[in-house]
């Protein structure tokens, strides 16, 4: 993607006063007939403004800004933000705020694209570089959704914010000027609701005029002091790893076990409606254990599963759910300095659903949104991980709306149970269905008159419109599947729906043409292994070597590898590891498959929003010594192969996903194969790992045990993922997910079983 502006310029020297409110500098919110921006219309760009909004149109395969002079004072601490929606053309492409500008060739820019990405660079000089290179982020909303950007520059760093989450820092900027506006690049139009700049006040002053988020409470319908027990029996019988006691006005649970967690929720009578606008709050305390994991909120919980809201002593905070296979992980561990950290330490913490979005409080801060989540669950309550010792003196429950007019009210006096009535898949003859494919797509239609809360189907949780229609795919094993169809009512009454559909063997065709597919081309290996550095700062390892020997073993000897196709790299420096994969991308043709292994050491570096891994002559204190996620993805994207997998046993590894973790894909093998692919499937997330490898021992051990003869990765991930989250020392949760802008197009890495 070519980023670079056109010579096309707006400059008007604008001067504001402070008198409109403390602390603006300058506010437009592009009234048709009163703003100072104007329409224009030329052979590369469009602007106009229409009922409130500033509409900019690139139309060629560069970049255009309108910017505005601002007279700001840079020795103070200031902020712009702006509102803007994506509108039409391509969704991968920039667009955002310019700030500290000079004129079209020297800027600094903020940009996302609607597909979830954002990016920080300049212009130097008519030169393009990113200070923060394309990540990632689940505070931008996606399509056409509006998205508020927001820069703080302050005395010594630079903030960047998405709808209220901050998702960068830098060092502070050498401003090229006082020009401030939107841009939009490559062909695109983007929609921007005002511009506004103004002074920030005292960091002091700051944090006393934040409203609590409780305040937006309209009703509430739970609240306890923990004073004393209520219906909802909030003390807990003791186990050998958990007390709970009621004291001085805090419910204190001191867990002794170092890991799993515990909590203590609502009872089945207090029926709450999570499809309306709700705040849960509580505040809790960190007497003393382990800071590193997690304590705070659950909510939506039921039989299947619980969502957790958890901030460690740390200063990290996690987002997640729970059910009897193991963690999901909806947002990983991440740093906040909204978090007070440390023994005896406070923290507020509040889950706000509004307008579609959950939103997550820290001290009345928003550290993150996520778009709303189909839940079962109803009840809600607190919870605490490993060996730690937590109080919380008060828990709150309260909508934020009144009830709609036309919403049937709930009442306890409804004990019928919804309807439920299966579309998809046909099941009129006995209730039976044979199929081949791995993945059964159920659709259907529950009906009751105080409307739908939810559809389950074998533990799986089912899209449902307004109206009850659902949707979801559910996995088959190979023989007889039982599946239970489970409709809850706003009433929190269930029907159930049985059927059972037999998984025949893949076909006989479909094994001959995928084989015949996959005989055209090569299965390559490139696995490495490094634990022993020169740099005596950086720790010894024991297992990398030996894992990526035995991986080579299982692949040679259960799959279609052989010794010819397979490169291993035992320590290997720097320069010998951009050698193998210059020699690889040599040999590998378009009809070709290739996967990476990596053990040894990594590292995630905050300041560049960069993970790396760590070669042999690998210095601690110097990054060009290193190997970055950027270098790795440039190769990946380079190598023209079929489908290219990486494996990833090392610390913060989950850093290079496009995505934190993907979905069972409803495609069949033929059309897996068909696609290509650039997967990854890292040990852990964002955090350290052990350096004897529970990932790596269940790996080889799916492996070797698999008698399929297609095995896509994506399935021998979900074989394993739930053993190793049980089995780590400190609860460490795989990860698999696309690449991000490496080429992939749905398809997956297909392990083929040897005859």
């Amino acid at each position: 993607m070519r980023k670079i502006f056109t010579r096309f310029y707006l400059v008007l020297l604008l001067l504001c006063s402070l008198a409109h409110a403390q602390g603006l500098i300058y506010y437009n919110a592009f009234s048709n007939g009163e703003s100072t921006w104007r329409n224009f219309d030329d052979q590369l760009s469009n602007v106009r403004i229409e009922n409130g909004k500033y509409y900019l149109t690139h139309k060629q395969h560069i970049s255009s800004v309108v910017a505005q002079a601002v007279p700001v004072d840079f020795s103070r601490n200031f902020a712009i933000q702006t509102t803007m929606s994506h509108v039409a053309g391509g969704t991968n492409f920039p667009a955002g705020l310019t700030f500290f500008g000079l004129d079209a060739l020297n800027t600094y820019y903020f940009c996302i694209t609607a597909t979830g990405s954002f990016q920080v660079g300049k212009f130097d000089h008519g030169q393009t570089s990113a200070l923060i290179n394309w990540t990632t982020s689940p505070a931008i909303l996606q399509g056409n959704a509006p998205n508020k950007l927001r820069i703080e520059k302050l005395q010594d760093r630079n903030k960047f914010y998405i709808n209220g989450v901050q998702v960068a820092e830098l060092a502070p900027l050498q401003p090229f000027g006082n020009h401030f506006g939107p841009v939009v690049m490559e062909q695109q139009t983007a929609a921007f609701d005002y511009i506004k700049l103004a002074y920030l006040a005292p960091a002091n002053q700051a944090a006393t005029n934040v409203p609590p988020v409780s305040a937006q409470i309209v009703q509430t319908v739970y609240h306890t002091d923990f004073n004393a027990d209520d219906n909802n029996q909030w003390v807990l019988p003791p186990t050998d790893s958990l007390t709970t006691t009621l004291t001085d006005g805090y419910f204190k649970m001191v867990r002794l076990a170092k890991s799993g967690y515990n909590l203590s929720v609502t009872g089945a009578n207090l029926k709450v409606d999570m499809h309306r606008d709700y705040l849960i709050e509580t505040q809790a305390v960190h007497y003393s254990g382990a800071q590193n994991y997690g304590y705070g909120l659950s909510f939506a919980c039921d039989e299947q599963r619980v969502y957790h809201f958890w901030i460690g002593a740390s200063g990290y905070y996690y987002i997640g759910s729970a059910n009897k296979n193991g963690f999901n992980t909806i947002l990983t561990w991440t740093p906040s300095d909204v978090i007070n950290k440390g023994d005896l330490a406070r923290n507020k913490l509040g889950i706000l659903h509004k307008n579609g979005q959950l939103n997550f409080y820290i001290n009345d801060q928003l550290v993150t949104s996520h778009p709303d989540i189909e839940f079962t669950g109803y009840r809600f309550g607190v919870s605490v991980s490993a060996n730690q010792n937590i109080g919380f003196n008060y828990l709150t429950f309260g909508y934020l709306d009144k009830p709609s007019a036309t919403r049937v009210v709930a009442t306890q006096n409804d004990v019928t149970p919804p309807e439920i009535f299966i579309t998809s898949p046909e099941t009129t003859r006995g209730l039976k269905v044979v199929q081949s494919s791995d993945v059964l797509h159920v659709a259907g239609i529950a009906k009751d008159p105080s409307g739908i809360f939810s559809v389950v189907v074998n533990g799986i949780q089912a899209v449902v419109d307004k109206n009850g229609s659902f949707t979801v795919d559910v996995p088959m094993a190979i023989g007889e599947n039982p599946l239970l169809v489970v409709a809850t009512d706003n009433n929190m009454n269930k029907g159930q729906q049985r059927f059972s559909v037999t998984r025949n063997n893949v076909a006989a065709s479909t094994v001959a043409a995928v084989t015949q597919t996959a005989a055209q081309g090569k299965f390559y290996a490139l696995l490495i292994g490094v634990q022993d550095y020169r740099d005596q700062s950086i720790p010894s390892l024991e297992g990398p070597v030996g894992d990526a020997t035995t991986l080579s073993q299982a692949l040679t000897n259960n799959y279609t590898f052989n010794n010819e196709t397979i490169t291993l790299l035992k320590n290997p420096t720097r320069a010998q590891f951009f050698a193998a994969l210059d020699e690889i991308a040599a040999k590998v043709k378009p009809e070709d498959n290739l996967l990476i292994f990596y053990a040894g050491h990594g590292y995630y570096d905050e300041s560049h929003l960069q993970g790396y891994w760590y070669p042999a002559d690998a210095i601690r204190t110097r990054r060009d010594t290193w190997i970055s996620n950027a270098d790795l993805i440039d190769y990946i994207t380079a190598i023209k192969s079929k489908h290219t997998l990486l494996i990833s046993d090392a610390c913060f590894s989950g850093s290079i996903f496009k995505t934190r973790a993907i979905e069972m894909a409803p495609k069949d093998v033929q059309e897996l194969y068909k696609l290509p692919s650039r997967k990854a499937m890292t040990s852990g997330a964002m955090k350290e790992v052990p350096d004897k490898s529970v990932f790596m021992q269940y790996l080889i051990k799916r492996l070797n045990e698999n008698t399929d003869k297609f095995l896509p990765s994506e399935q021998l991930f979900a074989s394993f993922k739930a053993a190793v989250i049980n089995n780590s020392p400190n609860g460490q949760v795989p990860q698999f997910g696309e690449i991000r802008e490496a080429g992939d197009e749905g398809g997956d890495f297909i392990f083929i079983k040897k005859d």
